[in-house]
């Protein structure tokens, strides 16, 4: 605080400090004291008062600077308290009491609603977990049906097989929730490895083959012949939401996805492995593609179709940050959407 804003803040006791040397003056005026002794008596209240103004801001001044800098500079106000140190006037020890007090409620009540969080998310884990069971449960049932308990008709082995893809999709549906659950703290089942690039895309492909194949999408693998650091869990499920995002928006004849991979800037420090997600879809339009990534989203195609939940992408977005890759989207209305992964060869980098 500039000694302007405390000089503004103290007017009142200064009026009243004027009014006392003025009264002051007139008694001894009136009692008949020389001018001389009038003159000396102001300008000793002068010199006084203005000594107290000035030692009172200077107590104040360091704890209320403190202050100041904690309001600029911190992100929670739970931590001004560690940023100041207790005053030595009256008034500032009953706010730093009150600073302290209020520091401690909002760090207690952080730390419960983490412990919630926690519960909350392992208890999610420990229902997916659960939930697979019988759905692996029913897969297994619907194989025996196709073998003994059907006369295979066309019509009864269609049934079985849409019956299989709706499973597969509560299955997807659930495992997205598991996910997001772990999205927080992907540290605690992330394994930084080499992996080849063409077995992660193999990989998310067979995993969602059923659906490609109904959908009439082929997948398409060029130039993946790299190795890149991830974590092949995390990734395949990466890729699997995006193919299951460009099934959902895919044209009826001709539909493809195409993983294409390259290697950019080699033998400078930012070399990188781009791989290359492009389907032949409906596209985003130039207005909705900045907020693809973002929670909720779902843009006009989501209205249109009311499939859409707008988590998909932005579970992509949020574990390639967690993962430290790169990641991008790029659109042509009627044309296509786009999404670019970007993995650094320096593995250094995955580890800072």
């Amino acid at each position: 605080m500039s000694f302007g804003k405390f000089f503004k803040d103290a007017l009142l006791p200064v009026a009243v400090w004027t009014c006392g040397v003025l009264l002051s003056c007139f008694v001894l005026t009136v009692a008949g004291a020389p001018v001389s002794i009038v003159v000396i008596a102001v300008g000793v209240s002068l010199i006084f008062g203005i000594l107290g103004i000035v030692i009172e801001y200077a107590r104040r001044r360091r704890f209320l600077r403190q202050l100041e800098r904690a309001a600029e500079e911190l992100e929670s106000p739970a931590w001004v308290q560690e940023m100041v140190q207790c005053p030595t006037y009256a008034e500032g020890e009953l706010e730093y009491e009150v600073l302290r007090r209020v520091g401690k409620a909002a760090c207690d009540e952080v730390a419960e609603g983490r412990r919630q969080t926690d519960d909350y998310r392992d208890y999610i884990e420990s229902w997916v977990h659960e939930a697979k069971l019988p759905l692996a449960a029913a897969h297994l049932i619907l194989e025996n049906l196709d073998v003994e308990n059907l006369d295979g008709s066309e019509d009864d082995l269609s049934r079985v097989d849409d019956l299989g893809r709706e499973l597969a999709r509560v299955e997807r549906y659930i495992d997205q929730a598991l996910y997001y659950a772990r999205s927080e703290v992907v540290e605690r089942d992330y394994l930084i490895r080499r992996w080849s690039l063409k077995a992660l895309v193999t990989g998310a492909i067979k995993a969602n083959a059923r659906e490609l194949i109904a959908a009439h999408m082929a997948p398409v693998c060029e130039n993946l012949d790299f190795e890149v650091f991830t974590d092949e869990k995390w990734l395949e499920f990466i890729l699997g939401q995006l193919i299951q995002n460009s099934i959902k928006y895919a044209r009826e004849d001709g539909a493809k996805i195409v993983f294409s991979g390259a290697l950019l800037d080699e033998g400078l420090a930012s070399e990188r492995i781009e791989l290359t997600v492009a389907d032949n879809g409906c596209g985003v339009s130039a207005a909705d593609l900045p907020r693809v990534f973002e929670k909720g989203f779902t843009g006009d195609n989501g209205r249109t179709t009311k499939r859409a939940t707008g988590i998909g992408l932005y579970l992509v977005a949020r574990l390639c940050s967690k993962m430290g890759i790169a990641v991008t989207a790029a659109s042509e209305p009627g044309e296509g959407f786009t999404v670019t992964f970007a993995f650094s060869t320096n593995k250094f980098q995955y580890f800072e």
